[in-house]
């Protein structure tokens, strides 16, 4: 499991070029207090350029993902 750390770079599982870097790895959502993580694209896409932010919980961030043909990874990981 690849664990969350503010300035580092992690891949999503999904494509190889999606490439984000943690800003803040221990965010508070301020209603329920759960941990989340504040991550930056490092990549274009059509629908959302280079830059855009995006926040998860952080226990979503360190999970694993079953694929299609059942092997187990990590969503992030970090390079």
């Amino acid at each position: 499991m690849s664990k969350a750390i503010a300035g580092r770079k992690y891949r999503h599982y999904k494509k190889a070029t999606m490439v984000y870097t943690v800003v803040v790895a221990d965010a508070l959502d301020c209603e329920s207090v759960r941990p989340l993580v504040v991550y930056r694209s490092e990549y274009d896409s059509p629908d959302h350029p280079k830059g855009t932010v995006w926040v998860r919980s952080r226990e979503d961030f360190e999970s694993k993902v079953t694929l299609a043909d059942g092997s187990v990874v990590d969503r992030f990981t970090e390079i």
